[in-house]
């Protein structure tokens, strides 16, 4: 089983104490944080998988510390709180996980939760990183039939010609099509 990292953030000890020592019984690394700076600040040192964040943490406000650690993308976020209602939940669906776990702490909950978002977090990376692909390759294409175009026109030749003419630099200066491209770009 991978190792996950988890921050638990909550100002009362004996809450993070408790949810930690639970966490560590089935694996997971565990580390605390205090109040809504410390947070942010340990979660940008280390980029845990989740971060179970208190709904009442000190200092700053709860639901501005899960949009900055989700914007800065350091983990995905967790609540706990005494009193889910309809705030929570309008503030949840703006958030990448729709998760919380209400006080006092279950263990079947807690774990439950912490698979969850663990196994959603996973497949919102791997989607990340194909749409991230997919772009760049949608990019590259832009770039390709861009510099195609502007030889057909300067050049005088047929768009096969220009794609061979760029399919060719590309092998002999061993550089991808979408590189090729950019410097015709730039020439002309």
């Amino acid at each position: 089983m991978k190792e996950y990292q988890i921050l638990v953030a909550d100002s009362a000890e004996s809450t993070r104490e408790k949810i930690c020592k639970l966490l560590n019984r089935k694996g997971y690394k565990t580390y605390h944080a205090t109040d809504g700076a410390g947070t942010i600040r340990m979660a940008r040192k280390i980029r845990p998988h989740i971060v179970i964040l208190d709904t009442n943490i000190w200092g700053i406000n709860a639901f501005e510390v899960a949009r900055i650690i989700e914007a800065d993308k350091l983990a995905v976020v967790v609540f706990m709180t005494n009193n889910p209602g309809q705030n929570l939940y309008e503030r949840l669906r703006k958030m990448t996980i729709f998760a919380y776990i209400t006080k006092p702490i279950s263990p079947d909950q807690l774990y439950q939760i912490t698979e969850f978002a663990i196994m959603n977090s996973n497949r919102i990376k791997v989607l990340n990183q194909k749409v991230e692909k997919l772009e760049n390759t949608l990019e590259g294409r832009k770039k390709v039939d861009q510099a195609k175009g502007l030889l057909i026109e300067r050049l005088g030749i047929s768009e096969k010609e220009a794609y061979e003419y760029i399919r060719k630099k590309s092998m002999d200066l061993c550089k991808t099509m979408d590189k090729v491209a950019e410097e015709i770009i730039k020439k002309f």
